[in-house]
C-alpha cells in the first residue's frame, strides 16, 4: 500500500518535471527570434494557468494552441513594451552605476526605482495578458502600472529576486536555461501577482477573471 503511493507520488512528480522541461524548451525556441519572445512568454503563461486551475497537462500541445491564437500585434504590445522597458532600465543602471559623479548616482536611484516599479508590473503583465487576452495593451499597461505601485513594497523587491538570480546564472552559463529556468522565473512571477490582483478584484479595481470552460484531466 505504501510503495503504491510512493510509487504514484513518484510518477506524478516525473510527469510534473517532464512538463515543465518540455514547456521550458518549447518557451526559449519560441523567443528566440526576439519578436516572438512577448507572445511566446504569453502563451507559456496561459499554458500555466489551464494547468494549474483546469488540470490540462497537455501543456506544449495547450501552448501551441495559446501560441497560434495570441499572435497578433496586440498580444505582442501588451508584453512586449513592459520586456523591452525594463531591459532598457537594467541597460540605464549598468551605464549609471559606473558613473562616481553625483549625476551618475542621482541617475542610478532614479533608474533603479523605475526598474523596480517597472519588474513589479511585468508580474502583473503575464496574469492579465494570460488571463484577459481581450484586454487592449493600453488597458494592460495601465492596470499593471497601478498595481505595481500600490504593491511596489512587496511586490517589487519579491520579482526583482528571481530574475536577479536568473539572470545572473545565465550570465554565467546559458545552458541553464534548458534546465527550466524561465519556466520557474514566469511561474515565480504570476504566485507574486496573485495576491495583488485578487485584492485589486475584491476591491473592483479590476474585471473579475473570465470563467473558464469545464475541462477534463488529460494526459500526455
Amino acid at each position: 500500500m505504501i510503495s503504491g503511493i510512493f510509487g504514484t507520488r513518484i510518477m506524478a512528480g516525473l510527469s510534473t518535471l517532464f512538463n515543465a522541461m518540455a514547456l521550458n524548451l518549447a518557451l526559449i525556441v519560441t523567443s528566440l527570434p526576439l519578436i516572438t519572445a512577448p507572445v511566446a512568454v504569453s502563451s507559456a503563461s496561459a499554458a500555466l494557468d489551464r494547468w494549474r486551475h483546469d488540470g490540462e497537462d497537455r501543456v506544449i500541445r495547450q501552448f501551441i494552441v495559446e501560441f497560434g491564437d495570441r499572435w497578433s500585434l496586440r498580444s505582442t504590445l501588451g508584453a512586449g513594451v513592459p520586456m523591452a522597458a525594463a531591459a532598457l532600465g537594467l541597460a540605464e543602471v549598468r551605464h549609471f552605476a559606473r558613473q562616481p559623479s553625483v549625476a551618475g548616482r542621482t541617475g542610478l536611484c532614479l533608474g533603479a526605482g523605475a526598474l523596480l516599479i517597472t519588474l513589479a508590473a511585468l508580474c502583473y503583465v503575464f496574469q492579465l495578458t494570460a488571463g484577459r487576452p481581450g484586454l487592449s495593451p493600453v488597458d494592460v499597461w495601465s492596470a499593471s502600472a497601478r498595481l505595481a505601485v500600490r504593491n511596489l513594497l512587496v511586490a517589487g523587491p519579491l520579482s526583482a529576486i528571481p530574475i536577479a538570480g536568473v539572470a545572473i546564472l545565465a550570465a554565467r552559463d546559458p545552458g541553464v536555461l534548458l534546465l527550466g529556468l524561465p519556466v520557474f522565473l514566469l511561474h515565480a512571477l504570476k504566485l507574486i501577482a496573485r495576491p495583488g490582483l485578487r485584492r485589486a478584484e475584491r476591491a473592483g479595481l479590476l474585471l473579475a477573471r473570465e470563467p473558464r470552460k469545464a475541462v477534463g484531466r488529460n494526459h500526455l
